[in-house]
């Protein structure tokens, strides 16, 4: 099972949009575990999944309502928050090595800054493959304006090295940190932004126009972007 981290530094650039699409597209020809992540749980509110594992797993809620099936896709709302500081990572473990079966497992993360969960998740993921070695793909969500871009790429540089960091108070023998795709979202070509920063991260960069209907319309009711189809291509 190949895992994604889909992240950002900033709220609000379409993290979820990217997700929901991305593994509605993957679904089609593989089987798909996404875990949102999210503080908000936007897609978990798309596909009317009322529990959540953390609070199911820390007893605050004796509800198993955390996780939907859809064909080839599957939905499991974390319930990111501070209740996760009482979940045995090994307890997540034994829940994810339920879907050891599907190919990939792709994480909707809240922003970095306020991703409260990153430690005891990724410790309990990294548990549950009985591994010594971090593998950790990412596809960057970048603002499409230009301070926001430039103050998110220097970020996510740190973030690099925090979690290489992370490896090792985990007892992780190497961490490989991989920029598989940046996408710039709300894309606007007559603002000239200078993307030449963001090859730091890499040179798979998708840029996904704004897309007005996305502010009043459902995920469910918008077509698929045609770019989703460029983001499978550098993933697989």
């Amino acid at each position: 099972m190949k895992r994604i981290d889909i992240v950002s530094v900033k709220g609000g650039v379409g993290k979820s949009f990217i997700a929901y699409f991305l593994t509605k597209k993957l679904s089609e020809n593989y089987n798909v575990l996404l875990l949102d992540k999210d503080l908000t749980s936007t897609i978990s509110k798309v596909y009317n999944i009322r529990g959540n594992l953390v609070s199911f797993l820390s007893g605050n809620s004796f509800s198993s309502d955390y996780s939907k099936n859809f064909g080839n896709l599957t939905i499991i709302n974390l319930g990111c928050s501070e209740r996760i500081k009482r979940v045995e990572a090994t307890k997540l473990a034994e829940v994810y090595s339920n879907f050891s079966d599907h190919d990939f497992f792709i994480v909707d993360n809240p922003s970095i800054p306020s991703d409260i969960c990153l430690d005891k998740e990724l410790e309990a993921y990294y548990t549950y493959l009985n591994e010594k070695r971090i593998n950790y793909n990412l596809i960057t969500v970048l603002p499409s304006n230009q301070v926001l871009l430039d103050e998110s790429v220097a970020f996510l540089k740190i973030f690099e090295e925090y979690i290489k960091e992370l490896g090792l108070l985990l007892g992780y023998d190497s961490t490989d940190v991989n920029f598989l795709s940046s996408i710039i979202n709300m894309y606007n070509s007559r603002l000239k932004i200078n993307i030449d920063k963001v090859y730091y991260l890499t040179d798979k960069i998708i840029k996904i126009p704004f897309i007005k209907e996305a502010i009043y319309t459902p995920l469910s009711s918008l077509p698929m972007p045609k770019e989703i189809n460029q983001l499978i291509e550098y993933i697989l």
